[in-house]
Order: structure tokens, then sequence, then C-alpha cells
């Protein structure tokens, strides 16, 4: 699943009310996501979540610098898979 739009408390309703189509999905591709704080990752940690109700992990693929920050700073990063940035990404080695 490829989100596109910024992953902030502004976004919140929008990812909310499609939340059914993004929580079945068991990747998300956040490459063109370009600013995200504490709502948005509390956003991914019930995506993560629903997903752990079946099983399965959210894999989390290139993920903005703010991701690394805020999960380390509220302890979530353990409920998620990182796959290492693609070549050409727009956040370099973040």
């Amino acid at each position: 699943m490829k989100l596109t739009r910024p992953l902030t408390k502004a976004e919140l309703a929008k990812y909310w009310s499609e939340r059914a189509r993004y929580f079945e999905a068991a990747d998300a591709d956040l490459s063109q996501v370009t600013q995200m704080d504490s709502v948005g990752l509390a956003f991914l940690v019930q995506w993560s979540q629903a997903l752990a109700n079946t099983g399965k992990t959210l894999e989390l693929r290139s993920p903005p610098a703010a991701f690394h920050s805020l999960a380390q700073l509220y302890g979530v990063g353990q409920l998620f898979t990182l796959t290492p940035n693609n070549p050409g990404s727009q956040h370099g080695s973040e």
C-alpha cells in the first residue's frame, strides 16, 4: 500500500475513513510521505495491531526520518518490519 499524503494530525480523518482498506495490507510504502507526527505514528501502530490480530507484521518501506525518532521516543519500533530504502528514494539513507 503506497501512502502519498503526510502522516499527520491534519490528515488523520482521511486516513481513518479509509482504514479498512489500509489495515488489510501487510506493507506500507512510505517513500512519498514527507511529514509524520505522533498522530501519524499512532495510525501506523493501530494498523500494526490490526495485522497482529491476524498473525502478520506491518512492513514499512522507506519510512521518513521522523518515523525513526518517533518510534524510538515511544518505544514502538518492534511493532514493524523495516525494509531498507530503495536506491533513489527521496529519503536517501535515513
